[in-house]
């Protein structure tokens, strides 16, 4: 169920925020061990003055292609497979050739089972 938010600066390619949705998507399938078709992202676009960071923080060097990725999904998974998820998702990005290293920042969320419906009203999770 990770529901998967790509915050970028304006200006990028649809094939470049594809390349850059379907590498977080297949760090998830990897990582988390979803169905790939447990699939549901959105893409937000912010000129610069919407969009607002450090130049440098944590010896990290942002670029104005910096991508603030939020990704929610249900409670439980051990710290290490979420650093795993994070370190997935940041070598798959580059691997890409659309994104540098230090420009991936990563939040996660974590929701209760009963926080989360899918349709018809229902928490499927937590039946």
């Amino acid at each position: 169920m990770p529901l998967v938010k790509i915050n970028l600066r304006t200006g990028r390619s649809k094939e470049t925020k594809t390349a850059i949705a379907d590498a977080i998507q297949a760090s998830l399938v990897k990582v988390l061990e979803i169905p790939d078709a447990d699939r549901y992202a959105m893409i937000n676009e912010y000129d610069d003055q919407h969009f607002i960071h450090s130049g440098e923080y944590l010896d990290l060097k942002y670029t104005k292609d910096l991508l603030m990725i939020e990704i929610t999904f249900i409670e439980g998974r051990p710290e290490e497979k979420k650093k795993e998820l994070i370190k997935e998702i940041n070598d798959r990005l580059v691997s890409t050739g659309y994104v540098r290293e230090d420009d991936v920042f990563v939040m996660i969320f974590e929701v209760a089972k009963a926080n989360v419906s899918f349709g018809k009203g229902l928490a499927q999770r937590a039946l």
